[in-house]
């Protein structure tokens, strides 16, 4: 079975009674994260452990990509809960892990209905031919560049980590709140989305776990204390854990 987890940033106590719940096998199953598997829960060295433990799939997030650049020194540090990650002996193999990982990828199916685009924030109006775009903003065109600090800061990483809000040429806002009220001028990206294949993504708490024909959101703000919500992709399965109290 193939599952994709939203948003864990950290939540690890919830990942470890989601893997119970799905009873996860690592010798038969997949877990794909959505982005964002660290920071701001209370424990993201223990997520990013038993991600990377069960294999390392997913996208990067935009906590992800701040982790990264951070740890480089390339950006400031913010408030953040990324100590016990930094400080760990395993810091260096752990974020090795999530720089290795695509901005954008497909999740091909027997079943080519079941077929997924995952990325962590969404996909914007311009992109057009999705696998050239992947091919393009994953570095596999200039592998050199590739998972550089160039390539964690450009515009198109911005685009897959942090996208909600847009306008039809692909300007985005910074924007947190609910879909229905994206400022003036913008709207939420997947309305400008006309791609016949299902798009699964996270990084969109406040508007919470959703379906709609052509996007599936799986962030449903465990971290704020809500859910941590996992799709199963063979099965086309929702299930979901509380936040921890």
């Amino acid at each position: 079975m193939r599952w994709v987890v939203g948003d864990i940033q950290g939540c690890a106590r919830e990942l470890e009674q989601l893997l119970k719940e799905i009873r996860f096998d690592p010798a038969r199953d997949e877990l794909w994260a959505a982005g964002d598997i660290v920071n701001r829960g209370p424990d993201s060295l223990q997520a990013l452990r038993l991600w990377n433990d069960l294999g390392g799939r997913g996208v990067l997030g935009n906590h992800d990509v701040y982790a990264l650049r951070a740890h480089a020194g390339s950006i400031p540090r913010k408030p953040d809960t990324l100590e016990d990650v930094f400080g760990s002996p395993d810091c260096d193999a752990l974020l090795a892990g999530l720089r290795r990982l695509p901005l954008l990828v497909h999740l091909p199916a027997e079943n080519l209905h079941n077929s997924v685009w995952l990325v962590h924030g969404g996909i914007a109006p311009m992109w057009f031919d999705l696998e050239a775009v992947a091919r393009r903003i994953n570095g596999e065109e200039s592998p050199d560049q590739a998972h550089d600090d160039a390539w964690l800061s450009s515009n198109d990483t911005a685009l897959a980590t942090r996208l909600r809000c847009c306008d039809a040429a692909g300007n985005q806002v910074r924007f947190t709140g609910f879909p229905e009220d994206c400022p003036e001028g913008f709207r939420p990206w997947d309305q400008f989305y006309r791609g016949s294949t299902l798009v699964v993504h996270g990084h969109w708490a406040r508007r919470g776990f959703y379906r709609t024909a052509r996007t599936l959101g799986l962030d449903d703000g465990c971290v704020y204390g809500g859910t941590l919500t996992a799709w199963c992709q063979d099965e086309d399965r929702i299930v979901q854990v509380a936040a921890a109290t």
